[in-house]
């Protein structure tokens, strides 16, 4: 049975009699002038006390709850230093400092065309190295303009800072009426 239900289910003249012996005990009383559990209940309420009560191992009892008490102390102090961790981060987690590395810093797409140039360079050379060992290399007509609308449906990203400007040219598409 759990512990907290077996204490829950101590009845209130018992919890009172403990009380009572427990600070007599405190103040420091000699064995002769506390009370004793038999002076201050009568045996018919100590025979009615559950056999889950008389049967609990108070050291295991003591080591578990505190153990469950480290275990608590462990959590808020995790959840302190997450806390402290996230304020000092000032609640930015590199989103953005990942983007202008894949982009460019001042917010242009002059990165990214950097960037696609250099491979497109690898790729020739990669193309020009399986001609020579004798591999067929030759593209479709279909692949290439299937790449090239890849390309054009590359846009400036509009959730970065600095890239609507850019989207802010284009002028707005034309409505359609409606009679």
């Amino acid at each position: 049975m759990n512990l907290s239900a077996a204490l829950g289910s101590v009845p209130a003249e018992v919890e009172q009699a403990c009380s009572t012996i427990h600070t007599q005990q405190q103040e420091g009383g000699d064995k002769g002038t506390s009370s004793s559990i038999e002076e201050l209940l009568s045996t018919e309420q100590l025979s009615n006390l559950p056999d889950e009560i008389l049967d609990i191992d108070l050291d295991y009892a003591r080591k578990s709850l505190q153990t469950y008490r480290e275990a608590i102390l462990q959590q808020r102090k995790a959840r302190l230093q997450c806390l402290q961790l996230l304020l000092q981060s000032r609640c930015s987690f590199g989103s953005l400092d990942a983007a202008r590395a894949f982009g460019c810093d001042d917010g242009s797409d002059e990165g990214m065309n950097i960037i696609l140039e250099q491979l497109k360079k690898v790729k020739e050379k990669l193309i020009d190295a399986m001609a020579l060992e004798g591999l067929d290399v030759e593209e479709d007509d279909a692949d290439e303009k299937k790449m090239k609308e890849e390309e054009e449906q590359l846009k400036p990203l509009s959730w970065f800072p600095g890239q609507m400007k850019e989207s802010e040219d284009e002028p707005e598409p034309k409505k359609q009426k409606v009679a």
